[in-house]
């Protein structure tokens, strides 16, 4: 089992649509069992992959993960069952690259700080890793969809980035985008730090909305995939995920798409490539020491 938190401090990077597209394709493609945590309290990966009845009616039930945490906080016991909190989105019937089932953990969004101020840094910071992820390795993948302005007092996204393997940093090849990684980077040095154990390690970028052939990615963008070539801050993705339409509106919770090829349309290889590469990097990592990035790097990236 891999578990992998597609996080960017920033907003607006497309967490949620490639937490989504990645999701479908590993289900649908490569035959993998799923499971996607959507920490987001705007709950877009739950809206696109279950839809909105679905989503209220785990709420109304109490099976979110909002839920999961603060039984999880109340009584730490292993006696929890995840199952009565899962969702699970049907197969679709359909011919070709029909959707596949899925599961997920959704979040409930007004709940989220009341649960969240009750738990403390360095105390609560473990309790999906210890009592939550031993219990979901019937999955393949499990996929965690973190919102963007994460600090420390966010404690159930805290825990996301505990219990994962990986992170997974989606962002724009823009100046405002990537000023943004010296604080995404802060948190998971942070965790990384309480955990003890060298994990979540970046597994690396995966430039959106990217058009290699301007200015604009020759300025900025260049010199990072320069200094990542050289190991002074982990790889980015060879593939990458297009200014599309149709990938913009895959994540649209009145879609009714049965297959990957009506979900993504002209985006299909991309999203594809992307999943792919994903899951070859799970797998062929090989754990090594990790060392924080200096600030000196990031100010002559330009970035801090």
């Amino acid at each position: 089992m891999h578990v992998v938190a597609i996080y960017n401090n920033k907003g607006g990077e497309g967490k949620s649509t490639v937490t989504v597209g990645i999701a479908e394709f590993l289900a649908a493609n490569r035959n993998k069992k799923v499971l996607v945590v959507d920490l987001d309290a705007q709950a877009s990966s739950s809206c696109a992959l279950l839809g909105r009845q679905s989503l209220n009616a785990a709420i109304r039930e109490g099976r979110t993960v909002v839920d999961l945490a603060a039984q999880l906080k109340q009584t730490r016991r292993p006696s929890i069952d995840p199952e009565q909190f899962l969702v699970w989105r049907a197969a679709s019937e359909a011919r070709g690259s029909a959707l596949e089932s899925m599961a997920m953990l959704v979040p409930d969004g007004d709940r989220m700080y009341d649960v969240e101020s009750s738990m403390v840094w360095g105390k609560h910071n473990h309790l999906f890793r210890d009592w939550l992820k031993p219990k979901l390795t019937e999955f393949d993948f499990v996929l965690i969809d973190l919102p963007a302005n994460v600090t420390k007092s966010a404690m159930v996204c805290v825990n996301g980035l505990a219990m994962s393997d990986f992170v997974l940093i989606p962002t724009r090849s823009t100046h405002i985008s990537l000023n943004g990684l010296p604080r995404t980077f802060s948190l998971i040095d942070q965790v990384r730090n309480v955990n003890g154990d060298g994990f979540p390690t970046v597994l690396g970028f995966l430039l959106n909305a990217t058009d290699k052939r301007n200015q604009q990615y020759r300025s900025i963008v260049r010199p990072m995939v320069a200094a990542s070539t050289d190991g002074e801050i982990p790889p980015f993705f060879q593939n990458h995920w297009p200014a599309s339409p149709a990938l913009e509106a895959a994540t649209d919770e009145d879609r009714d798409a049965r297959t990957l090829k009506e979900r993504f349309g002209n985006a299909y290889d991309h999203a594809r490539k992307v999943a792919r590469e994903l899951e070859v990097a799970c797998e062929k990592y090989e754990r090594t020491q990790v060392q924080p990035i200096k600030l000196s790097l990031w100010q002559r990236l330009g970035l801090a």
